[in-house]
């Protein structure tokens, strides 16, 4: 856990760096269960296309932005974001995101040895001068390590702040019901209501939409 001034908490819980002579790679880890949909650009993935959650690259592209502050300009092109599921899921992503050319990975945990060495086998093959030596990776090791936060009262406090802004959000959330039957609508069909005229700043679901349209 480091300092991140920009993110809810104040912090950036990050699961994993692995620091390699071609590249830091940069881990997010997921344990869900079911179909995973998701683009590059999409703000928000969803589980089985009901249970929303942030673009996980978006998530660790602040974890990768925190790193870089710690370490020398010339390492910022050498970063690569890797997001790893358990096998219990299946993917439904863009298929960029799993080419191994690809500078963004989404990948089973089974095969996350495999993919880091599968891709700096692919920068070696580019450049096959080393970024990192074995010194400078020492380094950038203690420089981590040093900024690791440690204190128990503050990861609980991030851990406080990250579930309340989920308690907030389920809360905005559970209000969005159609006015006549008080089922639970999407975020775009309330976008939408609250968008036209016609409803009079009320909420309907898709088919009491078209019995108070008449």
């Amino acid at each position: 856990m480091v300092t991140n001034p920009k993110s809810i908490s104040g912090f950036s819980q990050i699961d994993h760096v692995v620091i390699t002579p071609y590249g830091i790679f940069v881990i997010e880890t997921k344990n869900y269960q079911g179909t995973i949909y998701g683009g590059r650009e999409r703000k928000e993935w969803s589980v089985n296309g009901k249970f929303k959650m942030m673009n996980p690259f978006f998530q660790n592209y602040g974890h990768i932005k925190v790193l870089k502050d710690l370490v020398d300009k010339k390492l910022h092109n050498h970063f690569f974001s890797l997001v790893s599921f358990t096998k219990r899921c299946t993917f439904k992503v863009d298929q960029e995101l799993r080419k191994i050319s690809s500078d963004d990975l989404i990948l089973y945990d089974i095969e996350l040895s495999e993919f880091i060495h599968r891709k700096v086998s692919v920068v070696k093959l580019q450049d096959k001068t080393p970024v990192l030596s074995s010194g400078e990776i020492d380094q950038i090791y203690s420089i981590i390590s040093k900024a690791n936060i440690t204190d128990s009262k503050l990861r609980e406090q991030h851990s406080r702040s990250i579930n309340d802004k989920k308690e907030e959000k389920k809360s905005i959330e559970s209000k969005k019901k159609c006015t006549t039957c008080g089922q639970p609508v999407s975020e775009k069909v309330a976008a939408y209501c609250l968008s036209n005229k016609k409803f009079d700043g009320k909420i309907y679901c898709y088919d009491h939409q078209k019995t108070t349209l008449r």
